[in-house]
């Protein structure tokens, strides 16, 4: 017998006893007709459920008997009208129904209950699976796979193609034809669904006579299962209120959040929270490698062997959202994945994005396929159209796509990388990604010391050997990345200490090279963190920082001992404390430290044995200083943001301003310039540009050098584009100086006497890169919401990719209470059933 016909049974038989007692009410008020008609209600019952037992069991049936002597027992009560044998056959009346309840839950075993799955799509199965494998194994059930045909809709919502995967399920799930199973016959216990737009949606739409209106009209129980994963948080805006919502009786929610973001759209006893059964299916292809690899196509084998592979998800909402730049995103990506050999894209659009473009982009479309087509023939990636995301999911190292689509989670669950695209990024951020950033160092015999203004490398000390152009990582210095670029910007060594002055950190860095010991001192004013010095210099057993917007020149001395100079800067103070005070006009002249204003023409000479000071100006020039030189005879100063070099007579007084030609691409705030004495004549390195000019110090009059220039072109096409330009100058001799040219990461060697020129260029190796990159991804760039993700915004997909073939991810490795309802090995699925099964 039907669980719910034995229910129904019950259900009868309780209303029928409650009816005895009423019978006797009446027959104190002598109300006969009324008691007639209850005693022939009754009968009328008895006699219905009679024939439904022996519908179900035959007529050999006990609960049959009963109730025919039910029956002769309300024969005989119609026919006395004497209280004391009413209420004697009452008795007789219940307890020939208690017998009837007994047999029903004794001796007439239920029936299988009725499970029917009514999935509409293959891709989205996944959700129901581990429930139908747990009713599956379930004998009290009968089960039925139904696949339900629907209908793709044009952009005006016109129907325009009917659609039917039931051939297209997995061959172990024996699927039943929707027009062999007849609703209104079969009338299961149970309906699991998971579309519940009805006819909603704007891209499909189920057949009407499955709409969750009509499949509640025959059965007891109608479920959703949400055919997506979410993180934590609530339930997605688009999924609040669906047309099923008000004929379902349950939906399966993750968690809590879930449960309270849809408690204003149908009632709170509805919403079950059990999890997601689609994590069944991706846990258990996690430990399962045999099966996933006997799930991969035969023609993907090949392409993926002995390499990573990165999902790649193209949505819907997001192709059309950003349809300006959506295709061109999508050649960015590809193109990406082309430079490297140990990786493979694997590329999954939406199921249904090709027939939402047609109907609702066409002008997109045909472009699309033919990206989607050179993409295949090529043959380097694969294009993925299968329907177990399940599969392309545990078999894929990572993941690159949108935030916003569902298979985000299975990565999550699975712990494995994931990185958000910006459909807006269109080119690789971080170039040159080899090049070490070389800025302010200090010299040791034939040796350049430095630290890379690179971010994360703050505290990786490289030694350049000029005579040999070999570069090699020194050491590692202690201390926690603060992921900055520049974070110090002067780097002096006084006996066995090396002394970093802070630029964008706080923290004056000192390093004792014999203990191997680091500490930081506490600068003593509150400052903005950025741009604070810009240089140091030495001086017998001390280092002066010197100021780029902190309050202060600061010395330290070989005991650690520090003292800051505040009252000689404090006639320069802005302010805003995030404006340039100094910016790299300073030298040393004996005991004096020169330190030229970069907002104004006044200059400090600052006495380094006592700290007395001096503020003098430089004539009544409308602007400050970049850079300085000292020629025996003369200052020369190059103007900040100005072409303009002063040269300055400090005896007199006396200055004299001459002019230099700029480009006439060359806004005033890209001048900056670095300065060289070459005998009779002034070179002019510019900051912003590799370019070179030879300024005549007696006539002003400014030439270029052929044969420089084709040097200085060579040098810059090694550069990035538009960015080059010379960051320091060292004298090495009478005939040689050192330039450091920034954006190509080289360091030039000058014989101004011959004008020859010696390159040596500072580069990184890829372990280095990797190692870096690493440890920023994981220390600074991982979000640590659901699930654990990087963003374009922050990472480039190069170094995503980097850093999947050659990282350790484990860092993303992580289960959350969202996925993961159950500590035991029960599964989500399993769960569900129990509780449905039980409910009905």
């Amino acid at each position: 017998m039907r669980k719910k016909i034995k229910r129904n049974i019950k259900n009868i038989i309780q209303t029928m006893l409650e009816a005895h007692n009423h019978v006797l009410e009446l027959m104190k008020d002598r109300c006969i007709p009324d008691v007639n008609d209850i005693l022939e209600q009754c009968q009328e019952c008895a006699i219905h459920i009679g024939e439904t037992i022996e519908k179900s069991e035959g007529t050999d049936v006990k609960a049959v008997f009963y109730l025919e002597n039910y029956c002769e027992q309300l024969y005989r009560m119609s026919r006395t009208g004497e209280k004391k044998i009413i209420k004697n056959l009452k008795t007789q009346l219940d307890k020939s129904l208690h017998c009837v309840e007994y047999e029903l839950d004794e001796n007439i075993s239920l029936d299988k209950q009725k499970i029917v799955f009514m999935p509409y799509k293959v891709s989205m199965w996944d959700c129901m699976e581990s429930v139908w494998e747990a009713a599956v194994s379930d004998e009290k059930c009968e089960v039925y796979v139904v696949p339900i045909p629907y209908y793709e809709k044009d952009s005006e919502g016109n129907v325009i193609e009917f659609c039917y995967e039931g051939g297209e399920f997995p061959k172990y799930i024996p699927i039943t034809p929707y027009n062999e199973f007849l609703l209104h016959i079969e009338q299961p216990d149970i309906v699991y669904i998971h579309n519940p737009y009805d006819g909603a949606n704007y891209v499909t739409s189920v057949h009407p006579n499955y709409y969750s209106s009509n499949l509640k009209k025959y059965t007891d129980l109608l479920i959703y299962i949400p055919y997506f994963i979410c993180g934590n948080g609530s339930m997605p805006e688009t999924h609040l209120n669906l047309p099923a919502y008000q004929y379902i009786d349950y939906i399966i929610v993750q968690d809590k959040e879930k449960k309270k973001s849809l408690i204003d759209f149908m009632p709170e006893e509805k919403i079950i929270v059990i999890g997601s059964p689609k994590i069944d299916k991706i846990l258990m292809l996690k430990n399962r490698n045999e099966l996933v690899n006997k799930k991969i196509p035969q023609k993907w084998r090949k392409i993926i062997s002995g390499k990573k592979v990165i999902l790649f998800n193209v949505s819907i909402s997001g192709i059309l959202q950003k349809s300006k730049v959506a295709l061109e995103k999508i050649r960015y990506v590809i193109s990406t994945f082309k430079e490297k050999d140990n990786v493979v894209l694997l590329w999954r659009p939406h199921p249904l994005l090709e027939a939402t473009l047609k109907s609702m982009r066409p002008d997109l479309y045909e472009e699309y396929m033919e990206i989607k087509n050179a993409f295949i023939k090529e043959g380097k990636g694969i294009f993925d159209e299968t329907e177990d995301a399940c599969i392309v999911a545990a078999m894929a190292d990572a993941y690159l796509g949108e935030s916003s689509s569902s298979l985000v989670h299975y990565f999550g669950a699975l712990g494995k990388p994931v990185l958000y695209t910006e459909w807006e990024v269109l080119e690789e951020k971080q170039k040159n990604r080899e090049f070490l950033d070389v800025q302010t160092f200090f010299r040791e015999g034939d040796s350049l010391f430095f630290v890379p203004a690179n971010a994360g490398m703050e505290h990786e000390l490289y030694r350049l050997n000029l005579k040999q152009g070999k570069l090699e990582r020194e050491i590692s210095l202690p201390g926690t990345s603060n992921n900055l670029s520049q974070c110090y910007m002067g780097i002096k060594k006084i006996q066995n200490k090396i002394i970093l002055a802070p630029n964008n950190v706080e923290d004056i860095y000192i390093y004792d090279l014999e203990k191997k010991r680091a500490i930081k001192i506490v600068l003593s004013e509150s400052c903005n963190k950025l741009m604070l010095f810009d240089g140091a210099i030495e001086f017998e057993d001390k280092i002066f920082l010197l100021p780029q917007c902190y309050p202060a020149i600061v010395s330290i001395d070989s005991h650690l001992n520090v003292h800051e100079f505040k009252e000689c800067i404090r006639p320069f103070l802005l302010n805003d404390k995030y404006d340039t005070i100094f910016s790299w006009a300073y030298l040393k002249k004996g005991i004096y430290l020169y330190l030229a204003s970069a907002i104004e023409s006044r200059i400090i000479k600052f006495n380094m044995e006592n700290g007395n000071y001096e503020i003098k100006n430089l004539g009544e020039y409308q602007y400050g200083y970049g850079h300085m030189i000292y020629d025996g005879e003369y200052f020369w100063f190059a103007g900040y943001k100005e072409n303009s070099i002063v040269r300055w007579n400090e005896e007199s007084g006396d200055t004299e301003e001459y002019n230099f030609p700029i480009s006439r691409e060359r806004s005033k705030d890209k001048v900056w310039s670095l300065l060289i004495n070459k005998g009779e004549e002034i070179a002019i390195c510019d900051g912003f540009s590799l370019n070179m000019i030879f300024m005549n110090k007696k006539t002003g009059k400014c030439r270029n050098d052929k044969q420089i220039k084709k040097v200085l072109k060579k040098l810059e096409d090694r550069s990035e584009k538009n960015r080059a330009g010379f960051v320091a100058v060292d004298v090495l001799d009478e005939d040689r100086v050192l330039l450091i040219e920034w954006k190509s990461s080289t360091v030039n060697i000058w014989n101004m006497k011959k004008n020859q020129w010696e390159h040596i260029y500072c580069r990184r190796t890829k372990e280095e890169i990797f190692e870096t990159e690493r440890k920023q991804i994981e220390e600074y760039y991982i979000s640590k919401s659901v699930p654990y993700s990087l963003s374009e915004s922050v990472l480039s997909i190069s170094q995503y990719i980097d850093y999947i073939t050659s990282g350790n991810t484990k860092v993303f490795e992580n289960v959350y209470e969202c996925y993961h309802t159950n500590e035991d090995s029960i599964s989500i699925g399993f769960n569900v059933h129990e509780i449905m099964s039980n409910i009905n």
